[in-house]
């Protein structure tokens, strides 16, 4: 049995235009120590996908099909079975830091209670583990700095740690969905190196949601293309980046600066790919029907 299995994921959401299909039909698997990237434009539905996993995708927001974690049942579960498995089994980090923390709490009160919580470990215990994994993730005289609020400390170092919330419980998968963003390139450059490294130290899966693929290539083993809420292509990092096989990947790749030796040479993605056309069924948008597998 896989780690993580998906299968026909579908994701809708009840709007005043009809129904708008997020994610339709989705499936994948993973293992212990897999790396995934899922990549895609914005509104492909990559990010909702992701907190699918967790069950934190919210009213209207309607969820079919099957996420078996670890042989255990995700669509469905109640908020209150999802806190068995969230944080102990899978992590997540955001988009930005400050929606992971709280403003008014210190950062060392805001990682020792986790321990404290959901752990049980005193409160001496909790405060040595918040410092240990702050120093884990990079964040120098963490002693020093277990007291200080989240804007006492720069974007890079919050991101870090979100991370070392994320990972504090050892979460068997850890969703990071697109992390870096919001980070220049040189931070963005040392939190890709600590998330590699850290699942290098603990042998977690990892799904990274992300729009770079430059950053998909440096942090993914597999790669996942979504397009209009489906998997389009899937595949080795390597054997995609090298042949790509649907039309919307290549289209992804010849958009990417980092393909071509001038910005004259970037060509667009065709209009097919960036609009959505009414399939007049209720606002649902049309989708291609070609899924390789390789």
């Amino acid at each position: 049995m896989s780690l993580l299995q998906v299968s026909d994921l579908r994701i809708t959401f009840e709007s005043g235009f009809g129904t708008v299909d997020a994610v339709r039909g989705v499936s994948f698997s993973m293992e212990m120590g897999d790396a995934i990237a899922v990549v895609g434009a914005s509104g492909s539905g990559k990010t909702v996908m992701g907190r699918s996993l967790l069950g934190l995708v919210d009213a209207p927001g309607i969820v079919r099909g099957s996420i078996m974690f670890n042989g255990t049942e995700i669509v469905g579960r109640s908020e209150k079975a999802m806190q068995d498995i969230r944080g102990l089994g899978i992590g997540m980090v955001f988009q930005d830091a400050l929606d992971g923390l709280n403003p008014v709490y210190t950062i060392g009160s805001q990682l020792s209670e986790i321990f404290a919580v959901r752990m049980r470990m005193s409160t001496k215990a909790a405060r040595a583990e918040a410092i240990r994994i702050m120093e884990q993730v990079g964040i120098h005289n963490a002693k020093d700095r277990f007291d200080n609020y989240p804007h006492q400390f720069s974007g890079g170092m919050r991101q870090r740690i979100c991370i070392a919330m994320a990972i504090g419980m050892k979460p068997k998968i850890l969703i990071a969905d697109e992390p870096t963003t919001a980070l220049d390139v040189t931070v963005q450059a040392g939190i890709l190196r600590l998330i590699k490294s850290l699942q290098a130290e603990t042998g977690m899966g990892l799904i990274f949601v992300t729009h770079d693929l430059a950053v998909a290539r440096m942090i993914s083993k597999r790669i996942i293309v979504m397009y209009a809420g489906q998997i389009v292509e899937e595949g080795l990092t390597e054997e995609i980046f090298q042949r790509p096989r649907h039309p919307y990947t290549r289209a992804l790749l010849m958009a990417h600066p980092g393909r071509v030796k001038s910005w004259r040479d970037l060509e667009p993605i065709p209009e097919a790919f960036v609009t959505d056309s009414s399939s007049g069924g209720g606002g649902s948008a049309s989708a291609p029907q070609v899924v390789i597998s390789q």
